[in-house]
């Protein structure tokens, strides 16, 4: 059927126009709406998407605390070459930590565009970076993403606080930079983190008032009556000791600490099944350690300890001290192995060679590094750090120039004093960055018979076996 002819009218074009220049209007105002949310939202906020599974570009829960924590501007200057891509990673963190606080302003300089800002600075080489604030600055090399929220820390944190290391008594030496005899590059890690190490004589002056904690590192001497008095009213009054003492050393020193309950015993450890590679036996790993003691969880790798002894605790929790003290707690965070004894062999030390015999030897598990807590009787809930803190170490070497990079021993040198500091943010720095890092490669003794028997022994039976296989199968089913 035919239909009539449809006649468009005037009025109803002019309303169709009309209609298509409100939605074009509509349509433009949404889309500027939606852009200038956008824009506002991304200008105000830092947000980004870490779908890694180890959130490897968003800042840690330690990150947080530390730039949440700041109470003065931090002031970060990479000088960098913008062309070499190795500083992205810090660009990245240096990025998010700004979004993150206000306290934080940082800038990526090119060395080769502005070198007089770097003279000005005493920047001669590429990727350093300088952390400054409050007058206080902290440098580090290689543009390392990883070292920046520690120093940050450090430049932001309250002034140095003083280590004593007593002297008088053949202690070991600071400030000696002897490759084997040294004890300089332990010197230089304590002061980045923003220690102010200084000797004491306890005969002249005694402990300081501003003592954070006093260290004997190897005394070899005996200590005066004097100087154990004021070691002791030092301790009284809440003080944090580290006694480390090698065998046979500073014998009124050790017998001082028994009444801490603290038992230095002369016997050398010796570890045969975890002495380094062709080693000799009196140099050996330290396997066991305390996962709850923050000294030695923060440890990348087992320590290596060289001519140790044994460091026992004689007391329980509760038991009673000088001064009306009391144990209120105890861990002995570091122990050789279950194979290893503590030698009384007086060939051992001399020799290097020694076997283990019954009723003359104390067999292992030996405790190595120790320490006790005491709180006063009348006051037995006082926080850890206004406690009463001894640590006994039974060796020096671990912390000298010749060993402190091996293994896990940089981490126990420096957690030491972290750790009776009240520095414990710093140990937990360290305890992030060993999670990223691979310890260098060490073997033990028995290790190495391990690998020699599975590569001279087993992998060529294997082989042998599968040939032989071949050989029957071919030669009588093919």
């Amino acid at each position: 059927m035919d239909r009539p002819a449809l006649k468009n009218s005037p009025t109803a074009e002019r309303r169709s126009i009309w209609l298509n220049y409100a939605v074009l209007l509509y349509t433009a105002i949404a889309f500027a709406a939606v852009l200038f949310v956008a824009n506002a939202i991304i200008s105000t906020g830092n947000i980004r998407w870490d779908l890694t599974p180890s959130k490897r570009f968003s800042l840690s829960e330690f990150d947080k605390r530390v730039l949440g924590g700041l109470t003065h501007n931090v002031k970060v200057m990479a000088f960098v070459r913008t062309e070499d891509p190795a500083y992205l990673d810090l660009a990245d963190l240096l990025f998010q930590a700004a979004a993150f606080t206000p306290r934080l302003t940082y800038q990526v300089i090119d060395v080769n565009k502005a070198p007089g800002l770097s003279r000005e600075y005493g920047v001669s080489s590429y990727g350093e970076v300088v952390v400054e604030s409050q007058g206080r600055r902290r440098d580090f090399d290689n543009a390392r993403s990883d070292e920046l929220i520690p120093a940050i820390l450090q430049v932001s944190s309250a002034a140095n606080k003083h280590i004593y290391f007593t002297i008088g008594h053949g202690e070991r030496d600071l400030f000696n930079s002897d490759r084997t005899l040294g004890y300089s590059q332990w010197r230089g890690l304590l002061e980045q983190n923003n220690y102010q190490i200084d000797n004491v004589s306890l005969f002249a002056s005694g402990v300081p008032e501003d003592a954070r904690v006093v260290v004997s590192l190897g005394p070899r001497k005996d200590f005066l009556p004097e100087e154990l008095a004021a070691l002791a009213r030092y301790l009284d009054h809440g003080g944090h000791y580290i006694a480390i003492i090698d065998p046979y050393g500073s014998p009124a020193l050790v017998e001082f600490l028994k009444k801490y309950y603290l038992d230095f015993i002369p016997q050398v450890v010796v570890d045969p099944a975890y002495r380094l590679t062709a080693g000799e036996i009196l140099t050996t790993q330290i396997p066991l350690r305390s996962e709850e003691n923050p000294m030695s969880r923060s440890m990348s790798a087992p320590a290596v300890f060289s001519l140790g002894r044994g460091v026992m605790i004689t007391g329980a929790v509760g038991a009673s001290a000088p001064d009306d003290l009391r144990i209120a707690q105890e861990d002995k965070f570091l122990s050789s192995s279950h194979e290893s004894w503590a030698s009384n062999d007086p060939n051992a030390l001399t020799t290097g060679i020694t076997e283990y015999q019954a009723g003359r030897d104390i067999k292992g598990p030996i405790p190595v590094a120790s320490e006790i807590d005491f709180a006063p009787a009348s006051n037995p809930h006082i926080p850890v750090q206004q406690m009463t803190r001894l640590v006994g170490i039974g060796s020096s070497a671990f912390a000298s120039n010749q060993f402190i990079e091996m293994l896990g021993n940089r981490d126990l040198a420096v957690s030491l004093i972290n750790e009776l500091a009240g520095d414990e943010m710093l140990i937990a720095s360290r305890e992030r960055l060993n999670k990223n890092e691979t310890a260098a490669f060490y073997i033990n003794d028995q290790e190495a018979r391990h690998m020699l028997i599975f590569g001279s022994v087993v992998e060529p039976a294997i082989l042998f076996l599968i040939a032989i296989t071949v050989m029957v199968r071919r030669r009588f089913f093919a």
